[in-house]
């Protein structure tokens, strides 16, 4: 079924249309996952963060869904089991949902193969679990949230609907979401190593092959610390010397490291290449170094004690006692 067809196929089933979505209507998206199906816990044991496609129902709802929407991640299942049930994240919607073939791909954390097999339509997200979740117990107290569809409709197939009202009285609810940065040989990164290191992989590729349908020889020199990524030169040997960031939301936001930040005030053709939504629709942004430096701010300070003398211990201190027993 297409999703032109889900959408005639809705109208003409008799529903209520004062409760049908609509873009004006809308709040944000709603998520489920049934952790019977595809196993969070161990997805969130093995260090994961960050969900970039989930799987939903072709229907009116799913025609809508576009980017920059937001969605909510909710968890279904018994209240004394883990996860437990509640909300455990959210996010942006990447772009539109479709059909997806995953004949090819492996279980990953589905637990029930057969059932991935079935699932062929998914839309793209960047949501971001959160540290603690808000229990369903907690949300199901507050008298403002008693309509949410979730609790009336807990059968119904993603996605389900928040309204704006509804996403007004949640977001006060929602904990704070720290940036987690990590610092590897490659660079600097909001969020864990093993994702970072896989949108930057796509950034890079998106980059290299913008060069080389243009023309240029691309040289990678991402490991040689350089402060940049990509030498590409033209035939007429103009040199670029691009610094690739990879992103999997929408927002050009980065960081540079020291080095970076060092070469672009000092290189010459110094760029910065930022690719966002680079797992699912790589879109390339370029920024020169006049640009870039302008918008930097420091955001962290390296605290170097190694010449600095101890400070004096504090008199309410106990001493310790080091001579051997």
């Amino acid at each position: 079924m297409t999703y032109s067809e889900a959408i005639e196929a809705t109208r003409h089933r008799g529903r209520d249309t004062k409760r049908l979505v609509t873009v004006e209507n809308l709040g944000a998206w709603m998520l489920k996952c049934n952790p019977e199906v595809w196993d969070l816990a161990a997805f969130v044991a093995d260090g994961g963060e960050t969900i970039d496609r989930w799987s939903v129902v072709p229907s009116y709802r799913t025609a809508l869904m576009a980017e920059g929407q937001q969605v909510l991640f909710w968890v279904t299942g018994q209240g004394r089991a883990y996860p437990e049930p509640g909300l455990w994240g959210w996010g942006r919607v990447l772009g539109p949902a479709g059909y997806v073939d995953t004949s090819d791909e492996d279980q990953g954390y589905w637990s029930d193969d057969n059932q991935r097999r079935q699932s062929k339509h998914f839309v793209p997200v960047d949501i971001q679990l959160f540290e603690e979740p808000i229990h369903r117990a907690t949300l199901k107290g507050s008298r403002r949230l008693a309509a949410l569809e979730v609790f009336r409709q807990p059968q119904m197939g993603n996605p389900l609907a928040v309204t704006k009202a509804e996403l007004a009285v949640l977001g006060k609810l929602l904990p704070p979401q720290p940036e987690k940065i990590t610092v590897t040989a490659s660079g600097a990164g909001f969020g864990n190593p093993t994702t970072n290191a896989l949108v930057e992989a796509a950034g890079m590729k998106t980059v290299a092959q913008h060069y080389k349908r243009a023309g240029w020889r691309v040289q990678d020199v991402s490991k040689q610390n350089k402060g940049w990524d990509l030498t590409c030169t033209s035939s007429d040997e103009e040199v670029h010397r691009v610094e690739v960031k990879g992103v999997s939301g929408l927002a050009p936001n980065v960081l540079l490291t020291r080095n970076e930040e060092r070469s672009a005030r000092e290189d010459p053709g110094w760029r910065l290449a930022v690719v966002t939504k680079a797992l699912v629709e790589p879109t390339l942004h370029f920024f020169d170094a006049d640009t870039t430096l302008a918008a930097a701010a420091p955001f962290v300070f390296e605290v170097d004690l190694r010449q600095s003398g101890p400070a004096a211990p504090s008199p309410r201190r106990p001493r310790q006692d080091l001579r051997p027993a």
